[in-house]
């Protein structure tokens, strides 16, 4: 025992008692694996922060079963948008005092005030939120809690309402808010996304922290080959190196905690791909923190230990800084033939068993990590051909000839990162089409050339009046879409529109009131001239439409087609005369066509309809897609794995410069020795960047084959087919291409200190 503790007081003494080298060493080594810490800890994060948005969100949902002794809360619903931003206005009054509050608010507003959630002020604080403030002119009498908020970034208010909103039909009656969370079952395509997705995203990680612990790896050879030369035991000096790596994984370990716990302060102002979450959320789950901080210290043991197998052996060799023994490629490639085995296996069983999944990332991640594992031998066998070329370009080969690893290991990192997005990349647009998203969002550049508004049959007028006396509208019209037929098997919907707008739309000059017309290629079978047929409207206790008026059709009146008019029916008739009963249907439509080059014209025109409250609401057509629950999911993993992304290549460019900096310290002496005999500092930066630039450049065929090929051999398992978007490869293998300039040119400055004559002294 007291030969375990004087070996491991060894190692920490090399670790942090070598002087500045030693220092400069253990501090890189830290900083490596505290960046790794932090990222893990807050995908350890990831599950309680969206427990808790589900735990906010149910406690927002109103009961209506009716409670003995409590009045019930008149609350009015209406969905908007501002600036391309989604707005909810909640407009409440209650019908006595023991009418209840909403989670979040402390009192419920009276008519003129409102609460409003945090996003919400400030943007009604901005300079430009003008149109806003007239939309909502309400005094703001405090602001929402955290408990009444889903997300941080969400746009809410609630806003106090007269009696009035008491007889609108979708007014709710609220006794109470709040309902325990109801777990919801994944479609397996989407656990596959996020399986697929966790895997690409984690994975560069723990490659990260393997090649932190590796920092300076040939000098600590060098140092325990010595140890080995002057009679250590080969026990005794994997002891020592565990020592030294354990120590820096500490080390390590308490940075990123540090630094998860510095970085999570700020996540409240965050919003990636439209999600953010509270600081406070971002609590690991014990079990994956414990994982976390096990994992990292035995992670850099392993690899510490693994890298001894030529110490051990051959010490003399490592202190003669001979060139090592050609890397073998067999056990390189068994490990992605592993991989890719279990992904074509998939357990054997069906999509709805564990296993099945189990096996998926399993194999995902054995070929990920085959990335950086067959880079190094990649490397070393290309680079062992080349010969002749310029000075920097000589200079560069010749090192990836004598250590092709280090190299290898500093952009392994960036080529896992290129090929889990790859692959990410594909799953994601291969699965675009099977939940019918490609195109939704993509018109969210695209300033809205239509507004849908919803108003009350006593405002709908008022609200087309009142448009159009908009700057930026170009028309309005009123439309009552009404049900008719004999019964819930046997009934269509036929739109009401003035002469007016029947000229206006259609050509019509001769329109009559209660005329009808057609439009298109065939007519409804419930339509047929001369047809008694009823008005038909929804009765909620009966669950079952109920005749509020007789109607006979009238003679039909074709028209030409021409252009789509959204919420017009194929069959639409003139109001007025004897004619339908449009009141007894609920809300008109009334649309209204603005000018796409004036993109503050929508915002006008709700500032315009603000004063009838509830009473209208509207939303642009580029917003008006409706989304399934799968679809919601979808696009809500997608956000989180694309931002996962960006956030894992940036990761990637910080290891990429952390490592770059220590192959630059640990070779200062040789580069002095350089610049001292003539050679140019500019040749040695571009030889530092040919360093770089050729096992990127091997990196990205390699990252590029292995994305493909996974995405495919994942969609395999799945009814998508393989989508491959090539402008997407291109642009992320541009931005591994960027990221190394840009490393290369951070690493300038450390170049030229290196390369000082001061750079040549010894102790």
């Amino acid at each position: 025992m007291r030969a375990w503790l004087n070996d491991l007081a060894i190692g920490v003494r090399l670790a942090v008692g070598g002087g500045r080298t030693s220092l400069a060493r253990f501090g890189l080594s830290a900083v490596g694996v505290g960046i790794a810490v932090a990222v893990l800890l807050l995908a350890a994060s990831v599950g309680p922060a969206s427990d808790a948005r589900k735990v906010r969100s149910s406690a927002l949902v109103g009961n209506e079963q009716p409670v003995a002794g409590v009045a019930p809360l008149g609350v009015r619903v209406v969905s908007t948008d501002y600036a391309g931003h989604d707005l909810v206005l909640r407009y409440v009054h209650p019908t006595g005092d023991t009418s209840p509050v909403p989670p979040g608010i402390s009192a419920l507003p009276l008519p003129g005030q409102m609460w409003v959630s945090p996003a919400m002020g400030e943007l009604m604080a901005e300079p430009g939120s003008g149109l806003l403030r007239d939309r909502l002119p309400q005094q703001v009498v405090g602001t929402i809690d955290r408990s009444g908020v889903g997300d941080p970034g969400d746009l809410v208010a609630y806003v106090g309402a007269d009696a009035a909103v008491l007889t609108d039909g979708s007014t709710g009656s609220v006794y109470s808010y709040g309902r325990p969370p109801t777990p919801r079952e994944l479609d397996p395509a989407i656990l596959l996304i996020i399986l697929v997705g966790l895997v690409a995203l984690l994975t560069p990680v723990f490659i990260f922290t393997a090649a932190s612990t590796r920092i300076a790896g040939a000098e600590r050879d060098r140092r325990l080959s010595a140890l080995r030369l002057v009679g250590s035991g080969s026990t005794q000096v994997r002891r020592i190196a565990a020592a030294e790596a354990l120590v820096s994984a500490v080390a390590g370990l308490v940075l990123g905690t540090v630094l998860f716990l510095l970085g999570r302060q700020l996540a409240g102002g965050v919003t990636l791909f439209g999600a953010g979450a509270y600081p406070e959320d971002l609590v690991p789950e014990w079990w994956l923190a414990a994982l976390v901080v096990l994992v990292v210290p035995v992670l850099a043991v392993l690899t510490a230990q693994f890298a001894l197998r030529r110490t051990i052996i051959e010490p003399l060799g490592v202190v003669r800084f001979s060139k090592p023994v050609k890397r073998r490629v067999v056990w390189r490639l068994a490990l992605v033939a592993l991989g890719v085995a279990l992904l074509v296996w998939h357990g054997g069983v069906g999509s709805d068993h564990t296993l099945w999944a189990v096996s998926i990332a399993s194999g995902a991640a054995l070929v990920l990590v085959g990335v950086p594992v067959l880079l190094p031998w990649v490397v070393e066998r290309s680079v062992s051909r080349m010969r002749g070329g310029p000075t920097s370009w000589q200079l560069a080969i010749r090192r990836l000839q004598l250590d092709s690893g280090t190299s290898a290991r500093v952009v392994g990192g960036v080529a896992v990162v290129l090929a889990g997005a790859i692959a990410l990349q594909g799953v994601l647009a291969s699965f675009a089409d099977e939940f019918d998203v490609r195109d939704i969002g993509a018109g969210g550049e695209q300033a809205p050339s239509l507004v849908h508004l919803f108003a009350e049959a006593s405002v709908a007028d008022d609200v087309q009046r009142r448009a159009v006396g908009v700057a930026g509208v170009r028309s309005a019209y009123r439309v009552d879409n009404v049900l008719v037929g004999t019964g819930r098997e046997d009934l269509d919907s036929v739109s009401v529109l003035s002469c007016a707008s029947i000229a206006e739309l259609f050509g019509v000059r001769d329109c009559a009131p209660g005329q009808l017309f057609s439009r298109g290629q065939g007519l409804p079978s419930v339509a047929v001239e001369g047809k008694r047929l009823s008005v038909l409207t929804w009765d909620e206790r009966a669950e079952d439409y109920r005749a509020v008026a007789a109607w006979t059709v009238p003679a039909i009146r074709p028209v030409p087609p021409g252009p789509d008019r959204p919420q017009v029916n194929s069959v639409f008739a003139a109001a007025g005369g004897d004619v339908l009963v449009p009141e007894a249907q609920g809300y008109p439509t009334v649309e209204v066509e603005v000018d796409p080059e004036d993109r503050d014209a929508p915002d006008r025109l709700y500032a315009a309809v603000g004063p009838l409250q509830w009473r209208v609401y509207g939303f642009a057509e580029n917003t008006a897609t409706s989304l399934s629950v799968n679809q919601e999911t979808y696009l809500a993993v997608r956000r989180a794995l694309l931002g996962g992304s960006v956030f894992t290549l940036l990761l990637a460019g910080v290891s990429l410069l952390v490592l770059a900096l220590e192959h630059i310290r640990e070779r200062r002496r040789p580069l002095a020795v350089l610049a001292a005999s003539g050679v140019p500092t500019g040749a040695l930066a571009r030889s530092l960047l040919w360093q770089i630039a050729v096992p990127i450049g091997l990196g990205v065929v390699i990252a590029v084959g292995t994305g493909v090929g996974l995405s495919a051999l994942v969609l395999s398992l799945s009814s998508a087919s393989l989508v491959v978007d090539w402008a997407g490869i291109l642009v992320l293998t541009a931005s591994a291409a960027v990221l190394g300039l840009l490393v290369s040119a951070v690493t300038l400055p450390f170049l030229r200190g290196a390369t000082r004559l001061t750079s040549l002294r010894t102790e």
